[in-house]
């Protein structure tokens, strides 16, 4: 357990309440009637307690007017834009192991090139996620994580244009990663890397990304996040996936932002987070804004 982190998730996890814990699974049975708002919030930062659940319902959106090409060159165009509902949740088996499900269950996606071009758009759900996280090495103050995600093309990806929602076609990822936390400073670190093992036409992608949590009062947490994907290049030359930066082939970006996470008691918050791209290849060039609710359900004796 996390020792003098009191504001983490996990001291959280100590303090909710069992009868919840069927209530999710009904959650996630119904989910297409629940969506409604969320993000990943703090979860996955450290491994939940036996039986724990975290829950989040999620939005994630854009509205822009440019996106990076092959080159990394920016390519301008009338209007682009994104609205993503989604559930996102891990369940503790034990602390040594948790699953994951991410399910975008709906996604609204717009393109229109010029103002006197058609606008194109889709609705679609997304490709779902599903996975099994492995603490190796779960320490008081340290933990290191091994984390395995396979990927379910749900998505439509008929639509002529290539405004895609999906990518069509199953991939598996595998992340390695290290957290540590600042007892005497209320802070947490964690960093990962991985590799996406792709198909379809796709070039595999390295992943790296890093975390830094601050939680200074009980009921604010801050949170800053950075992410790099690079393609390896090794998929279809000719093969471009989607258009104007959805689920395209050979994607490269750095991306980043700050987050915060208000608590509104110990087992429900809400967070916002705000994204920039950079340094990116078939990548929308936009800020992103993530917001929703998240609850953090577990017995009180974690058995």
């Amino acid at each position: 357990m996390m020792k003098g982190y009191d504001p983490s998730i996990r001291a959280s996890l100590t303090h909710a309440t069992s009868p919840f814990f069927h209530f999710t699974f009904v959650i996630l049975l119904l989910l297409p009637l629940v969506v409604m708002f969320g993000g990943k919030a703090v979860a996955g930062s450290w491994p939940l307690e036996r039986r724990a659940t975290y829950l989040s319902l999620g939005y994630h959106g854009f509205s822009g007017q440019q996106y990076y090409g092959r080159q990394g060159e920016t390519l301008g165009l009338q209007r682009l834009e994104e609205q993503t509902l989604s559930l996102y949740s891990e369940y503790g088996y034990s602390k040594y192991v948790s699953g994951i499900v991410h399910v975008p269950a709906f996604r609204k996606l717009f393109a229109q090139i010029s103002p006197d071009s058609p606008l194109l758009s889709v609705q679609s759900p997304g490709d779902v996620e599903l996975g099994m996280r492995f603490a190796i090495w779960p320490g008081d103050q340290d933990v290191i994580m091994v984390t395995g995600l396979f990927g379910i093309p749900l998505g439509e990806t008929t639509q002529a244009d290539g405004l895609w929602a999906g990518d069509n076609e199953y991939n598996q990822m595998v992340t390695v990663g290290y957290g540590h936390s600042f007892e005497e400073l209320s802070m947490r670190v964690q960093v990962e890397t991985g590799y996406n093992f792709r198909s379809g036409g796709f070039a595999d992608e390295v992943h790296v990304g890093a975390e830094l949590g601050f939680r200074p009062w009980y009921a604010l947490e801050l949170l800053f996040h950075v992410r790099s994907v690079n393609s390896q290049g090794n998929g279809d030359p000719d093969f471009m996936g989607g258009s104007f930066g959805f689920s395209s082939n050979n994607q490269r970006y750095l991306m980043y932002g700050p987050e915060l996470a208000f608590w509104l008691s110990d087992g429900m918050g809400l967070n916002v987070g705000i994204y920039s791209i950079s340094q990116a290849r078939n990548m929308p060039a936009v800020t992103a804004v993530t917001t929703g609710v998240f609850f953090v359900i577990s017995s009180p004796s974690g058995e």
